[in-house]
């Protein structure tokens, strides 16, 4: 094989020969070359294993515990339950339950518990809620007018339920305006599109 570096080896084998010439003149003269023993070395074999290597170990995110809040015991919180309780009583029989609930801040739940666990009542609302004096002033207007018009709906021969229809209003609504005014509006017969009037 020819070497790459053939320029290189005869540029440096002057070089060569005269260390050559000198070992030669050293041994000549009477001179020894010692070779020291060696210090024990042994480099590790090289060894090929067809085995993979081991696979490496899943990752596992270490869970932090997180403190645990501090449980309040049980008579502590009866305990506070009842100073609300006394607070509300109080307001009780001067304010009504939205009333209180705007004052404390507590909702309309909780301050039924209240009343229902100790044993008090609120203010009744001056306007009698959804079902007070004023809805029944204007149920009863309303009722009549729509007497009138279920008398006009009589003399043309339309059904009940077609008059629930165009009124909007339920069945039952139908029969308490026909027992409050008096009206006697029968049934359909069975197989007739129109009342008996």
């Amino acid at each position: 094989m020819i070497s790459n570096h053939l320029s290189m080896v005869e540029a440096l084998r002057p070089a060569s020969n005269e260390l050559a010439a000198a070992v030669e003149q050293y041994l000549a003269a009477g001179g020894k070359i010692e070779v020291a023993e060696p210090i024990g070395y042994k480099p590790k074999p090289i060894t090929y294993s067809n085995q993979m290597p081991p696979a490496p170990k899943p990752f596992v995110r270490r869970r932090v515990q997180a403190a645990s809040l501090p449980v309040a015991p049980l008579d502590v919180r009866n305990e506070k339950r009842a100073e609300k309780a006394e607070m509300v009583r109080a307001l009780a029989p001067n304010h009504t339950q939205a009333e209180v609930s705007g004052i404390t801040g507590m909702t309309p739940r909780t301050l039924r518990d209240l009343a229902k666990d100790f044993g008090f009542s609120f203010k009744r609302s001056a306007h009698g809620g959804h079902y007070g004096d004023k809805w029944k002033a204007e149920t009863v207007v309303r009722d009549a007018k729509y007497a009138e018009r279920i008398r006009a709906f009589k003399e043309l021969g339309i059904s009940r339920r077609r008059i629930c229809g165009m009124l909007a209003i339920s069945h039952r609504t139908l029969d308490r305006i026909l027992e409050d005014h008096d009206i006697d509006y029968p049934k359909a017969r069975q197989g007739k599109t129109s009342c008996a009037a």
